[in-house]
């Protein structure tokens, strides 16, 4: 799965409808889920091991920061994980989407239903 610089699993929201399902402070969805801004005066994001640089971009929002995406899908730590490793967020429904993580080629981590529904 794609982390962050801490390690921390990232998701993003995505829905039927929408790749990018907005998650923002107006709707209280960043307080769960906080978004990732570059530093100010960093103008992309690093690739870490394993990532593949070239899925890696920026979106800059109607908030005027600019965002890391990972294959165009915005990212997202989830305050219910606690520490790396943790993958606690994975398949939530809320803020009108179901929350995902990526795995390195870039698509979204889904349950497997071939084994029972208890592996990823």
């Amino acid at each position: 799965m794609v982390v962050d610089a801490k390690g921390r699993t990232v998701y993003t929201l995505t829905s039927a409808a929408q790749k990018n399902v907005p998650c923002t402070d107006a709707n209280g969805c960043t307080a769960v889920w906080p978004d990732l801004p570059l530093p100010n005066g960093t103008s992309a994001a690093n690739a870490g091991m394993g990532l593949n640089a070239s899925l890696l971009g920026t979106m800059k929002l109607s908030d005027g920061e600019t965002y890391p995406t990972y294959n165009g899908y915005l990212v997202y730590e989830y305050t219910g994980d606690t520490g790396s490793g943790q993958a606690n967020g994975e398949e939530l429904k809320s803020f009108g989407g179901t929350w995902y993580a990526l795995n390195a080629s870039g698509t979204l981590v889904k349950r497997s239903s071939s084994n029972g529904g208890s592996g990823y």
